[in-house]
């Protein structure tokens, strides 16, 4: 596990799906394989080399040309409503302690967003959030660095000097959370601590009494 020097720490970055936000993404594949009547492995081939989530999270394409788009790949029509019911499908809940968690820590540090997303799945889990707690989820961050707003995501080093320069954070003094290894090494790179959520983990475990743990 890693040391972490604490005392060090002013800033902390998390990633969403898959730290804070619950996600499934096998159960929107699922929804698109009776849509398209392709079997699993031949649309995965057909979604990975249009790189159509990789457009969309980083912003080259706006909804109705993602919703087009994947009606070609799917070869068939199908209504902007079921797509982004499909689409959403994946984005399951945001647990109440990890909420929890933000506005104790908030106390202490200065908390970032930094999600690979596009602009669909952002309109549904914000919506979400406020119906379930009443406030905006944005309200838990100092600021959000959302891929499809910068145009580029992560593993990208780009990203991340964009984050660090635009909320002229130093490296050493912060802690970055994801549940991608390549995303967190691709931080490490850049003189930033971070933290790699495997499965069965919980963010929470990671902190004690507002703070982060001594040793994580």
């Amino acid at each position: 596990m890693l040391q972490i020097q604490k005392s060090k720490i002013k800033n902390i970055i998390f990633d969403l799906g898959g730290v804070l936000l619950n996600i499934n993404p096998l159960l929107s594949l699922l929804d698109l394989e009776k849509i398209s009547g392709f079997n699993q492995e031949e649309l995965l081939l057909r979604l990975a080399s249009a790189k159509i989530f990789e457009k969309f999270d980083t912003g080259s394409l706006d909804p109705a040309q993602f919703r087009s788009e994947l009606c070609r790949i799917l070869n068939q029509e199908v209504s902007d409503r079921e797509i982004d019911r499909v689409w959403n499908k994946l984005l399951l809940d945001f647990p109440f302690p990890r909420v929890e968690l933000l506005k104790q820590i908030k106390r202490n540090y200065r908390i970032y967003l930094l999600s690979n997303t596009n602009i669909i799945h952002f309109w549904y889990y914000t919506r979400e959030f406020f119906e379930k707690y009443g406030f905006q989820m944005t309200d838990l961050f100092d600021r959000l660095f959302l891929s499809y707003e910068i145009g580029i995501h992560k593993p990208d080093d780009g990203i991340y000097i964009h984050v660090l320069q635009t909320a002229g954070l130093i490296p050493a003094e912060t802690v970055f959370f994801d549940d991608s290894l390549a995303n967190i090494e691709a931080a490490e790179k850049l003189g930033i601590t971070g933290i790699h959520i495997r499965d069965g983990h919980e963010v929470t475990e990671y902190f004690e009494n507002e703070f982060l743990k001594e040793n994580s």
